[in-house]
């Protein structure tokens, strides 16, 4: 009998069709409102890939780095990502970063330290964003995933430890060439952060943004950071303005 109350009650609380695929229907509670399907389907990220940034090198030899990194290597240590930006992976980040999916966070932060080697860190910080960011969306993703990967590897998270601290035009919306640019000195560190820095961000695709919030905290004190995102997308990737990332 409470079996199918719950059932009843569970399609008013969170919903049945899935966020990703709006095909399968969401079965168990507490799964982020994403069917059993579609989380077994995120893909693997395809190798080789750059060594520092995680950027897909097709045909180049293991632990090589992309021209970028070699020529301006970037102030994290190393960024990687749990998948690309693409299948279901792609679908529900969406669902999590622009349909309100708040509650996808715990899950996400799962099958990211499922899939990627534990780091060596002292404390986790997220891409911040400004106030009125996230004022309008009610929730800031980074930060709701750092917080979850902070849980799962008891490490301490230092939510106000990365301050942005000027608007900037939305990243997916700059050009690559301008997307530096856009974020230079948009970030501030607040007090000392730990020698080793996990710094956790939902997608990365230019790098742009990480590498500068990278150079603040290696400027305030860090000696090491190392950047974790759910999906990588390439740097030659188009996305669409309303649902890129």
């Amino acid at each position: 009998m409470l079996a199918p109350l719950a059932r009843r009650a569970a399609s008013f609380l969170f919903p049945s069709r899935c966020l990703a695929c709006d095909a399968g229907f969401v079965e168990r509670l507490w799964q982020g409102g994403v069917c059993d399907a579609c989380w077994s389907a995120i893909p693997p990220l395809a190798a080789p890939r750059c060594a520092r940034c995680d950027e897909a090198l097709p045909g180049a030899e293991a632990d090589a780095r992309c021209g970028r990194c070699l020529l301006d290597p970037p102030a994290f240590d190393a960024l990687r990502a749990a998948a690309p930006y693409a299948g279901s992976a792609r679908r529900i980040l969406l669902a999590f970063k622009f349909r309100g999916a708040d509650y996808l966070a715990e899950r996400l932060a799962g099958a990211m330290s499922a899939r990627l080697p534990s780091p060596d860190a002292d404390e986790v910080v997220a891409v911040p964003a400004t106030a009125r960011r996230r004022r309008e969306r009610g929730y800031h993703p980074a930060a709701l995933l750092a917080a979850a990967l902070a849980r799962h590897l008891d490490r301490p998270h230092r939510s106000a430890r990365l301050r942005k601290v000027r608007e900037t035009e939305r990243q997916s919306l700059v050009p690559a060439a301008r997307r530096t640019a856009n974020v230079r000195r948009a970030f501030a560190v607040e007090g000392t952060p730990a020698s080793r820095v996990l710094l956790v961000d939902d997608v990365a695709t230019s790098g742009a943004t990480a590498r500068e919030c990278a150079a603040r905290l290696r400027a305030a004190g860090a000696e090491r950071v190392v950047v974790w995102c759910f999906a990588r997308a390439s740097r030659t990737d188009v996305f669409d303005p309303e649902t890129g990332p």
